[in-house]
């Protein structure tokens, strides 16, 4: 597929998401953000990204998980109001549906496969 000046079609869908994600979606969220996880690891693996978060006294059954596109958000309300919230971008798309979270001595373990691109075949006509 050709290109004009360098801005191909995957480029506009990824900032066409990335535009309504930011300027959009996230103004209009509940809650008033109270700050981030104290410390978080990214690991980008070949097939898969993992991200650990330290969130030691926290009751995991409050932790939510949020994964849209090429986004992840881990979020847990607090006492005083508001939300403690981390919010991570990647370069790949993530395979929701196959992604998991495990909870471990105080560290959430997420693993996001990455989505694998579909081959089409060529019919003839």
């Amino acid at each position: 597929m050709a290109t004009r000046h360098g801005f191909g079609i995957k480029d506009f869908d990824k900032a066409f998401d990335e535009f309504f994600d930011e300027l959009l979606i996230d103004r209009w969220q509940c809650g008033t953000p109270a700050g981030e996880f104290e410390h978080t690891d990214v690991i980008d693996n070949h097939d898969d990204y993992q991200v650990r978060v330290a969130a030691a006294g926290i009751d995991p059954a409050q932790l939510q998980v949020e994964v849209l596109g090429q986004r992840l958000a881990v979020r847990v309300p607090v006492k005083l109001g508001g939300l403690l919230e981390s919010r991570f971008s990647f370069a790949e798309s993530i395979d929701g549906e196959a992604s998991t979270a495990k909870w471990s001595d105080g560290i959430l373990t997420i693993t996001l496969p990455k989505k694998k691109g579909r081959r089409i075949a060529l019919k003839n006509s």
